[in-house]
């Protein structure tokens, strides 16, 4: 693989994106002569896209579980929140950057690191946010979520439905 110099700023997603939207416009243009608007493409709406966990959604017969891989992000920039039968998981995760002059999360001076030339630049940052809709009403008061390892695990209790209780009806003779 040859290396190339990448821009660290822009996510490989939406460098594709942006590709692609560029040669489908020159595509349009040559032939045709006229400019294709892209607004599918745009680079914002990208820029919110490119960063989601993956997400297993599993059920047993007492609740609903939600586990998101959530490698490199701290717990404390992880919010759950549940409101009318929908689970909401937001978060961001930081770049790893640390500039001369720049303070760290702490308020200390961070370490300067020398000017980098990326070759690769695979991994992606930003904020995310999933929603997720349950069929079943459930027990919102006990939702309870963990976070260990990079693994975020949200349990979802179902509604405890009592069993109708049999009750013998007597048969009236007449």
């Amino acid at each position: 693989m040859p290396l190339v110099r990448q821009d660290p700023a822009t996510p490989t997603i939406a460098r594709d994106a942006v590709r692609m939207r560029n040669r489908l416009q020159r595509f349009f243009e040559e032939p045709f002569g006229f400019d294709l608007p892209m607004p599918l493409l745009d680079e914002r709406r990208i820029e919110r896209l490119v960063w989601t966990p993956a997400v297993e959604a599993t059920e047993t017969a007492a609740e609903y579980v939600i586990t998101a891989e959530l490698p490199g992000i701290s717990q404390e920039d992880v919010e759950v929140a549940m409101s009318d039968g929908m689970l909401t998981l937001r978060g961001s995760k930081l770049e790893e950057r640390k500039e001369g002059g720049a303070k760290d999360k702490k308020g200390k001076d961070a370490e300067s690191l020398p000017e980098r030339t990326y070759h690769l630049w695979e991994r992606t940052y930003g904020e995310f946010e999933r929603n997720f809709r349950f069929p079943a009403d459930v027990n919102e008061a006990k939702v309870t979520a963990e976070f260990a390892n990079g693994i975020l695990t949200v349990r979802v209790p179902k509604m405890e439905i009592e069993a109708p209780k049999v009750r013998t009806v007597p048969i009236a003779k007449k």
